[in-house]
């Protein structure tokens, strides 16, 4: 007796190589824009802040006046200092300095 083996196809079943290239369109489509260059940071001084800033960008750093006023009276020795204004201008250094 022979042996007869038949197939029977049932239903449609795509194949995976179908489905991986197709996963791979979509892929390539979710695929982000490229980026932009970073935004720039940027800041605004309020009307306070510009007068603020012109003020300091006016006063000079030393008082000119002020220092040939010291110089001159201790070059007299008419410049005294207290003990205890020493030790306060050391004190408001120290925590200035932080």
């Amino acid at each position: 007796m022979s042996e007869t083996n038949n197939m029977r196809i049932d239903s449609f079943q795509p194949s995976q190589n179908i489905n991986d290239s197709e996963q791979v369109k979509r892929r390539q489509q979710e695929k982000p824009a490229p980026a932009q260059a970073p935004a720039q940071d940027s800041a605004e001084l309020s009307a306070h802040g510009r007068n603020l800033q012109e003020t300091l960008s006016t006063t000079p750093d030393i008082r000119q006046e002020r220092v040939d006023a010291i110089k001159k009276a201790m070059d007299a020795g008419t410049y005294n200092v207290s003990n205890s204004q020493l030790a306060d201008a050391m004190v408001n250094e120290f925590f200035k300095r932080g």
